[in-house]
């Protein structure tokens, strides 16, 4: 990736051409979903309200437990994010990703 960005700027440096450049860290994205704001913006990419409810009542009541040196805490809300591991959860990132570049590109 730093490479193919490096090239490119290169090549802009040769046409004098400007470049605007920007990296987004994705590390934990699936961690960062609003589920709340998930909700809001599934059906304006037309997903339907049986799927959008399908997908709050997959989220609702989520629950985790922490372990340090063996010792396992008591159960936790976990109010943020989609499910590590299923498979709608790249889908629902990217629904997400996708409503924010949208707003930030509007104007």
């Amino acid at each position: 990736m730093i490479f193919a960005a490096r090239q490119l700027q290169e090549k802009c440096q040769e046409m004098r051409t400007h470049i605007y450049t920007t990296f987004v860290d994705l590390t934990k994205a699936f961690d960062t979903v609003n589920r709340d704001g998930l909700r809001k913006v599934m059906p304006k990419f037309g997903c339907p309200k049986r799927f959008t409810k399908m997908v709050r009542q997959l989220h609702d009541g989520m629950t985790a437990r922490d372990t340090d040196n063996g010792t396992v805490s008591e159960a936790f809300a976990v109010t943020n994010g989609v499910k590590q591991g299923c498979v709608l959860a790249p889908t629902l990132f990217s629904l997400m990703f996708s409503a924010m570049l949208m707003d930030a590109y509007r104007d």
